[in-house]
């Protein structure tokens, strides 16, 4: 008995095992649209605990505004501060829908039969202060006129709202494009990804056009990249959207009139997908690595995909080569397009010298993989990358291309 009475006061003793998951929060986000009405009523409905103490934001400007509460709203310089009741409470804004880029497209539109926007501009980019180890889990619902339906790129629940979910925070965002509207969709399941295209009923945009070619794509974006998202969603409409590509987690935009394939062999599709799936960002005037890679691999993943042969692959890089021939440096915030160029090219040589360097062991996907882990990448980070790889600094790193701008 003795012994029975030890082993208990031991027991008592010793501290509880946390759960290594943490307490969990609820989320509930809900966006309003109404038809031609160029202003979407927003809120975040915090569900009742404690784990959830504070949210801190700053709003865009002109993209989110008239923000009210319940409990707290405190201002600190741009950044406003809400204590969250205990009890939970309700977050509520509105943010305009439509926006023009300076060369006068919309990336963002509303009108009577459609709306398409980026869930990042109408929801703040929150900072949580909760217990340690505490996450979240979110859900995104719309209200919608009558005959509309909505798309995202994130899971729908069984009561038709959507599963916000993302592995890499702690606290979850609805990221990405959206489409709501009177809608054309086509989808299908590429391995084991869902993949969507919507577009508004009527539009330009040739749905099984895209949905044919991502069939071809996808087993060689899998075979370079690794893992593909659980689910992709492209949107699309014509004028007056902006004439281009744009890429966001887990879903892009392309304008209904854009190629699929470009007289030169690139393609706008092949070159988004690729951030879509690597989600790589770069670290201060290194853009030129991202969206170079995204460039190179739009070529070269249509040619291992067998829709460029050898000689129209090499044309096609010949052919970027030449048009960025002039450039004198990669380093920029921002690409334009003979950086996005000359990089593509540089890439093209730090595949080849790779392979050489390992005796085909390593190749340019190799250093891709790694650079996916870092998420945000630097030209230190390529050079050491290739360096391991090679067994030596590459070459074609050793350029005045790559020299700091004055």
């Amino acid at each position: 008995m003795r012994w029975m009475m030890a082993v208990a006061l031991l027991l008592l003793a010793m501290p509880a095992v946390a759960d290594e998951a943490g307490p969990t929060y609820r989320l509930n986000y809900e966006i309003v649209l109404k038809a031609g009405q160029n202003e979407a009523e927003v809120s975040l409905t915090v569900g009742p605990g404690r784990a959830l103490r504070q949210l801190s934001f700053t709003p865009k400007p002109g993209r989110q505004q008239d923000f009210r509460a319940d409990g707290e709203i405190k201002l600190d310089g741009a950044r406003r501060v809400w204590q969250v009741p205990a009890r939970g409470g309700t977050l509520r804004w509105r943010a305009p829908v439509a926006h023009q880029r300076r060369d006068d497209g919309y990336d963002a539109f509303i009108n009577e039969r459609f709306a398409i926007f980026r869930g990042d501009d109408l929801i703040p980019a929150f900072r949580a202060r909760a217990v340690k180890g505490a996450s979240s889990r979110a859900t995104l619902r719309f209200k919608l006129p009558p005959k509309w339906s909505v798309q995202t790129g994130w899971s729908r629940t069984k009561d038709r709202s959507f599963r916000i979910d993302n592995p890499e925070r702690r606290f979850d965002r609805p990221t990405g494009w959206m489409i709501a509207g009177e809608l054309g969709v086509r989808l299908d399941r590429l391995d084991a990804s869902d993949v969507m295209v919507a577009a508004p009923v009527g539009s330009a945009l040739h749905r099984m056009d895209v949905l044919v070619l991502l069939n071809m794509l996808w087993p060689e974006y899998q075979a370079a990249f690794g893992e593909m998202p659980r689910k992709v969603l492209i949107v699309g409409a014509g004028d007056p959207m902006w004439r281009g590509g744009l890429s966001a987690p887990n879903s892009m935009f392309l304008h209904a009139d854009r190629p699929l394939v470009s007289e030169n062999g690139t393609s706008t599709l092949a070159h988004e997908l690729v951030h879509v799936v690597t989600r790589i960002r770069a670290k201060g005037d290194d853009d030129w690595i991202v969206e170079g890679l995204a460039e190179y691999y739009a070529i070269e993943l249509l040619h291992r995909a067998g829709g460029l042969s050898e000689k129209r692959r090499d044309d096609s890089l010949r052919w970027v080569a030449d048009f960025g021939a002039k450039v004198r440096t990669l380093k920029a915030r921002r690409s334009n397009s003979r950086i996005i160029a000359r990089a593509t090219a540089l890439f093209a040589e730090i595949d080849r010298e790779l392979r050489r360097a390992s005796g085909g062991q390593r190749t340019l996907d190799d250093v891709v993989r790694e650079l996916m882990t870092i998420r945000e990448v630097s030209q230190a980070d390529l050079e050491r990358i290739t360096t391991r790889m090679a067994g030596r600094p590459l070459k074609a790193l050793d350029t005045p291309l790559l020299a700091q701008r004055d």
